[in-house]
């Protein structure tokens, strides 16, 4: 922490920091939303009802909005200041059925101030994205909360609801075991009065430029801070607000709603974006990279916005969002399969490549499908290690957007073609040998998971769409089931117990793929009675397997299944991912 910085700390009681005060706190525009989950709030709950435990770490205020505002803005503690009002309501609502003066009382002494008119101003004013729903069902008197469907809830306020209700719930069942009405109250006065003793370090900052230095070089008990977090707050600073308009806000709103529906981390995504534009460097680096390489803040927001558009697309977007890119068919079938996979180390590069496609002067379908053969051997079958082709990603990624930088159109087309190339040669150079890729594969097996699963339906439709005369056809994942040759659970006429056929049975070379309605009808007899079925689909890979039952006479055994995934190997190095 810079040592010029100008701060008070001291020791302080919560009832002194938050229940005496005549004027109320702020959460600013730059922090992140309520995030506590229940290990907190058990943790939380447990610390209160533990005699000797009663300090809950250093609280931040920033006393310079006192001035004109007439409030202070919490720096670090939110999450703590916000659970202790949840708490602080849902005993007010506990207590209202027993003592309404004293459910009065918490009310306006923990959680609103009244003015002399008996006006209430709530002692917290929370962040733009809860602030109705928790000045109505948590300030507010006569709380509803727990009549509401939790499943029309956002996030944030499901989380603001599970821990009023862990906290009902236990100050509750504790009032119920209490049959004397006195008890009950001396009870409910107990935690209200171990809430107001909770000990801080009370620390009292005078300016901005104070409070963010403070804000990212401190870190209390609660949920740690991100590069996320950081670089948030590092963007409000640099871009305030202008004419009521909160342009930052509103863009990293966007931003964060992009990564969130992808089913990724923020943290994540920035550092793909950094190491895909700038230079590459390790998440606990990041952020101070960030401040030491930017200087005009509003191109970088915007640069973030259209590239998490992109990393979206690149992790959940459907073909129709490739429609208006030439060869946008292949271009998704590519980056489908690479999502399929679970890898993704080469996500840098294509950011890169998807964020400037219309600068770049040349198709990089056959690029990009290259990329998805080698991630296939690299990764999936023969898992070599992941950092040294994310390096690489990088390394070629940012030459990527120098060339559409600095390079004319008129010979962009040949510098990118040439970065690809010079790529593609480095990646050859790593490419496991027939013998690796040969002996990772004959390991890949079905597991019971939705990963797994669609993996392995990826390898199958692949082998499918090599046996096809068309290639263009392709198969919908959502029609299709894994077709077990040998069930995992055999029927009793195949004389086999699922000890005896586990080291095989989930091995590629006993797998099919059947629409679901002939799939159902099958179930685990023999194969002589399945074949019927099999007959039906018009899948060349189970075609291909009724021709190779007929001719065994429907023997289907270890040795076959082996082979038959041998089989599957060879024509998956040489022909299918051959690179």
């Amino acid at each position: 922490m810079d040592n010029n910085l100008n701060f008070q700390a001291e020791d302080k009681k919560i009832k002194e920091v938050l229940f005496n005060t005549q004027n109320p706190f702020r959460i600013p525009r730059y922090q992140r939303p309520y995030a506590w989950e229940e290990d907190q709030t058990s943790e939380f709950w447990n610390d209160l009802k533990d005699d000797n435990s009663n300090f809950i770490g250093s609280l931040i205020f920033n006393i310079e909005p006192l001035k004109e505002e007439k409030c202070i803005d919490i720096i670090d503690g939110q999450q703590r200041l916000l659970t202790i009002t949840i708490f602080c309501s849902a005993l007010r609502e506990i207590s209202e059925g027993i003592d309404s003066t004293l459910a009065d009382l918490i009310q306006t002494k923990n959680i609103a101030m009244q003015d002399y008119d008996g006006n209430e101003t709530f002692r917290i004013q929370t962040g733009d994205s809860i602030i109705k729903f928790f000045g109505k069902y948590i300030q507010g008197r006569y709380s509803e909360i727990l009549t509401l469907d939790s499943t029309k809830l956002s996030k944030e306020e499901l989380k603001v609801f599970k821990n009023y209700k862990y906290f009902y719930n236990k100050i509750f069942n504790e009032i119920n075991s209490i049959e004397i009405k006195d008890k009950k109250l001396k009870y409910i006065k107990s935690l209200r009065s171990k809430i107001a003793e909770l000990i801080v370090i009370h620390i009292k900052i005078e300016n901005e430029e104070e409070a963010y230095e403070i804000f990212e070089t401190t870190n209390a008990r609660g949920v740690d801070l991100s590069v996320s977090d950081l670089l948030k707050n590092l963007i409000f600073k640099k871009i305030p607000k202008k004419d009521d308009k909160d342009f930052a806000k509103e863009v990293w709103s966007e931003i964060t709603s992009s990564i969130q529906s992808a089913n990724t981390e923020l943290k994540k995504f920035i550092r793909y974006y950094w190491i895909s534009k700038y230079s590459f460097v390790t998440e606990k680096k990041l952020f101070k990279e960030v401040k030491k390489q930017i200087t005009d803040w509003n191109e970088l927001l915007n640069d973030l916005w259209d590239a998490s558009t992109w990393f979206n697309k690149i992790l959940e977007g459907s073909e129709e969002n490739f429609n208006n890119i030439k060869n946008g068919n292949k271009i998704y079938k590519s980056i489908f399969a690479i999502r399929l996979m679970g890898v993704s180390q080469c996500y840098v590069l294509l950011l890169s490549i998807l964020k400037n496609l219309n600068e770049l002067k040349t198709d990089p379908t056959k690029f990009i499908q290259f990329i998805e053969k080698f991630t296939f051997q690299y990764s999936v079958v023969s898992k070599l290690p992941g950092n040294q082709v994310e390096k690489l990603y990088s390394k070629y990624a940012i030459e990527i957007e120098t060339a559409v930088k600095q390079t004319s159109e008129k010979k962009r087309s040949g510098k990118i073609q040439s970065i690809f190339a010079t790529l593609k040669n480095e990646l050859l150079e790593i490419k496991p040998s027939k013998t690796i890729f040969s002996e990772k594969f004959n390991e890949i097996s079905y597991k019971n998971s939705t990963k797994s699963r669609m993996l392995i339906k990826y390898i199958l439709n692949e082998i499918d769409s090599e046996l096809r005369e068309t290639k263009e056809e392709k198969i919908d994942f959502t029609n299709v089931n894994i077709e077990h040759i040998l069930p995992t659970s055999p029927h009793k006429d195949w004389g086999l117990d699922k000890k005896d056929i586990k080291d095989y049975v989930n091995r590629i070379g006993n797998l099919t793929l059947l629409s679901k309605t002939l799939n159902g009808k099958i179930q685990n007899k023999i194969v002589k009675h399945k074949i019927g079925e099999y007959k039906k689909s018009s899948l060349p890979i189970t075609k291909k397997l009724v021709d190779e039952l007929e001719k065994s006479d429907f023997i289907w055994n270890k040795e076959i299944i082996k082979n038959r995934h041998t089989t599957f190997s060879n024509i998956a190095f040489t022909k299918i991912w051959e690179i």
